[in-house]
């Protein structure tokens, strides 16, 4: 593990967080979802929504999950 870069999103050290895939991810959800409109150009977000009426949307099983707390334990 390089402990010269750190990742604020994870609060780790091994990666920058400029580089920061699942920073990335999120961000790019956010976008999607409406909640960072005010953070895109307004050109770039004209273009995807054209885009999104253009492409047929897949089910996204990934969404309709729900999460459950679950506590795992080994035993002998």
């Amino acid at each position: 593990m390089d402990k010269s870069k750190y990742c604020r999103y994870h609060r780790s050290h091994g990666h920058v967080t400029e580089d920061c895939i699942h920073l990335k991810d999120a961000i790019k959800i956010l976008i999607q979802k409406g909640y960072a409109r005010k953070y895109v150009k307004e050109e770039d977000r004209e273009n995807k929504e054209a885009q999104m009426a253009i492409d047929t949307p897949a089910t996204d099983d990934e969404e309709n999950r729900t999460a459950v707390p679950t506590a795992f334990a080994i035993t002998r």
